[in-house]
């Protein structure tokens, strides 16, 4: 054994052992790059392919590693030519034809080569917002967007503010209109496309309402710094158009309807404005109601109990209920139509669940505006109801439903129909 202690090894290698490991990454990445390509190839036969496919697999893998090892140095690697323009050009290709099990190395090889060759960050926007733009007009269930938007995601947290007309224009032209696709990514299973992309979809239009947010903190602070010199009005100009009125505008032009109905897609853009309205405050949300109101009172007049359920959800959330009864003053306005939808005029839905949250957002409007909830009752019941508390012939509504006094004071009032006739009784 040696007589003293061997020194510990260095944490940083040394640059002549980073040499000839960036030899072999950058034969790495033609090696990929070579794979990507010929899996475009037409004369390949079908075990050809699956060869390529598991081959590509284990390049990806090794790639991957090469990358997060120590002696990696993503400087010398881009100048010995790993990341060269055709490198970018074959990535972002590949990601219209890719497969589901290349997603998690596309996704982080596209953010790694955003966040560490800042010459190549202009391309890749124009790019990605050319694939995406391409991808609302031509939907293709082959094309990776939900990785894509992953990384536009973070993109989009990394803008300074203000918002410029660029980002505005992306922000409309591009991410908007990848709510339109209504097909299905799979059919059998009732799969829509817009779902494989959906979550990452929501987390780009939160990350632009949280940037429009800080341009409306700066805004009233620039304002308030020049209020005299009236700078206020020049700056909230500048600021721009209001994000969240645009978002729900378009669930409503893109909400299927008629013989284009897609459950699955309703539920999925009644999970969408769920997550907007949680960030949204009083006047925001009062005025942007009356854009989605119709929508809401035909998911809960629907037969669908899928439909029924997610709609009647929204009344879960306190900060939903917090909202409605922000401002008393509109609850005229939305109190009617909902509660015509939720009594069905007198015949309670055929799901007991259904019966049983009709009930409680009743409870839940009643709480909001009462004189609004009693006047919208008697004129769904007729001035007789009106007048009684009770009905001789209560609808076996809400099944199940909480037994407290409350609940059974709504359903006395709102579920009680007028006695028949005499003669009709007889």
């Amino acid at each position: 054994p040696p007589s003293s202690p061997l020194p510990p090894p260095s944490s940083s290698p040394s640059p002549i052992a980073r040499l000839p490991f960036t030899k072999v990454y950058v034969n790495l990445t033609s090696l990929l790059t070579r794979s990507w390509n010929g899996l475009l190839s037409k004369t390949k036969s079908k075990s050809e392919r699956e060869a390529s496919v598991n081959e590509l697999v284990v390049i990806m893998e090794i790639n991957q590693r090469f990358r997060s090892a120590p002696e990696y140095d993503t400087a010398l690697a881009t100048a010995a030519g790993a990341c060269d323009g055709d490198f970018v050009t074959t990535l972002m290709g590949h990601l219209e034809t890719t497969t589901e099990e290349e997603h998690d190395f596309l996704r982080n090889t596209l953010h790694w080569l955003y966040a560490q060759v800042p010459s190549y960050r202009s391309t890749l926007r124009h790019q990605i917002g050319h694939m995406l733009l391409q991808f609302s007009r031509y939907p293709n269930k082959r094309v990776a967007v939900g990785p894509v938007l992953e990384v536009l995601g973070h993109i989009v947290h990394g803008f300074t503010a203000p918002l410029t007309r660029t980002h505005r224009e992306l922000f409309t032209t591009v991410i908007l209109p990848l709510h339109t696709p209504n097909t299905f990514y799979e059919w059998r299973d009732q799969l829509p496309l817009l779902q494989t992309y959906h979550e990452p979809l929501v987390f780009v239009l939160l990350a632009f309402l949280e940037k429009e947010k800080e341009d409306e903190g700066q805004a009233n602070g620039q304002t308030n710094a020049s209020a005299s010199a009236g700078a206020g009005a020049g700056v909230r100009s500048v600021v721009g158009l209001p994000l969240m009125d645009a978002i729900v505008r378009t669930l409503v032009q893109v909400w299927p309807e008629g013989h284009k109905s897609n459950t699955a897609k309703e539920v999925l853009l009644l999970h969408e404005y769920e997550m907007m309205v949680a960030v949204m405050d009083g006047p925001t949300f009062h005025r942007t109601l009356g854009i989605i109101l119709p929508k809401i009172v035909s998911c809960i007049a629907s037969d669908n109990w899928r439909l029924c359920e997610k709609v009647l959800s929204l009344w879960r959330s306190d900060h939903f209920v917090k909202l409605m009864s922000s401002d008393t003053a509109q609850a005229h306005l939305f109190l009617p139509p909902i509660m015509r939808a939720l009594l069905r005029g007198g015949k309670p839905h055929w799901n007991p669940t259904v019966r049983r949250m009709t009930v409680l957002v009743l409870e839940a409007l009643r709480t909001i505006d009462e004189q609004t909830f009693n006047a919208t009752a008697a004129a769904q019941w007729g001035a007789r109801a009106a007048d009684k508390k009770k009905g001789t012939g209560a609808l076996p509504t809400a099944q199940g439903a909480s037994s407290s006094s409350s609940s059974s004071s709504v359903k006395s009032h709102v579920f009680a129909k007028p006695a028949p006739p005499p003669a009709v009784r007889a």
